[in-house]
């Protein structure tokens, strides 16, 4: 027989979920500011930067490298803000199967938002690997003829378009699940 926790109490599952979600905001936040931050120290340094990456290729890049590269910071800011919304609103559907009433309306809102915003992170990530191409070509020949190469994945994933069915599909879930007890209060 299952033994269903009652409302407050916590599984090991629950318990270290809770504190990956907790881990995850912080190091969410920590990327932020070092975003927000990078953006100044571009447009005062930016010249000096050119010039320090500049001894590293045929010709010295020109200034349009900054400019992408900013864009290329904000698109990575837009990211770590979906990506702060989308644990934001794990951890309040958490926090209600927690409290014991996880099949509600408002859960079903917050899966609908995460799959939007998870959504929207794929295209934007799909942005960056096109930006990264840009500032490549406008950066030009290494001095030792190395290419160069980036390293990760940016664009479409299949992992991704099925993060954002299954989250809508449990929205939908939740939707029944929450019509389902409406109903179930209704009749006692």
């Amino acid at each position: 027989m299952t033994n269903i926790a009652t409302k407050g109490e916590e599984d090991l599952v629950l318990k270290s979920a809770r504190l990956l979600l907790g881990f995850f905001r912080i190091a969410v936040i920590f990327a932020s500011v070092i975003l927000i931050l990078s953006l100044p120290i571009m447009a005062i340094f930016g010249q000096d930067i050119l010039a320090e990456v500049g001894e590293q290729f045929v010709n010295l890049p020109p200034t349009a490298v900054l400019w992408v590269s900013a864009g290329f910071v904000m698109v990575m800011l837009l990211i770590m803000l979906l990506s702060y919304f989308t644990i934001d609103r794990l951890r309040k559907i958490l926090a209600s199967v927690r409290q014991g009433d996880p099949f509600n309306r408002t859960n079903g809102l917050r899966l609908r938002g995460m799959g939007i915003a998870i959504f929207v992170i794929q295209i934007l990530s799909g942005l960056l690997g096109a930006l990264i191409g840009v500032i490549i070509s406008l950066l030009g020949e290494a001095k030792d003829g190395e290419q160069i190469t980036v390293a990760g994945e940016f664009g479409l994933s299949l992992s991704g378009i099925l993060l954002v069915l299954l989250l809508i599909i449990l929205a939908r879930v939740f939707d029944r699940g929450a019509d389902m007890r409406d109903e179930l209060d209704g009749t006692i």
